[in-house]
């Protein structure tokens, strides 16, 4: 289940598995602001709902975006396959029309 835990040498082993896992470190120093017992600071109710309301019409504001431009993309193709079989078409009626 779990590795197995070894105390600390003097000479930074435990510092040089950490080396070369970056992703350990990064989620540390990402996850240590959430991990703070005591803070300083107060966070307005208002603020919090101004805050809920960007992130919100920001993740509205993308998902329009994606869907436009997925719909850009279905267009296209779309058009693609009409301009192949309306070529296909134009090759028969010349082959029939001779």
């Amino acid at each position: 289940m779990g590795g197995s835990r070894t105390a600390p040498t003097k000479d930074g082993d435990d510092l040089k598995k950490n080396e070369n896992n970056p992703g350990a470190v990064c989620f540390s120093f990402a996850a240590a602001p959430f991990l703070l017992f005591y803070t300083l600071a107060y966070i307005d109710p208002t603020t919090t709902a101004m805050l809920t309301q960007i992130i919100a019409g920001i993740f509205i504001s993308l998902g329009l975006a994606l869907g436009i431009f997925r719909q850009k993309v279905v267009m296209f193709f779309r058009n693609l396959k009409v301009m192949v079989i309306r070529k296909k078409i134009e090759k028969e009626s010349k082959r029939q029309g001779k």
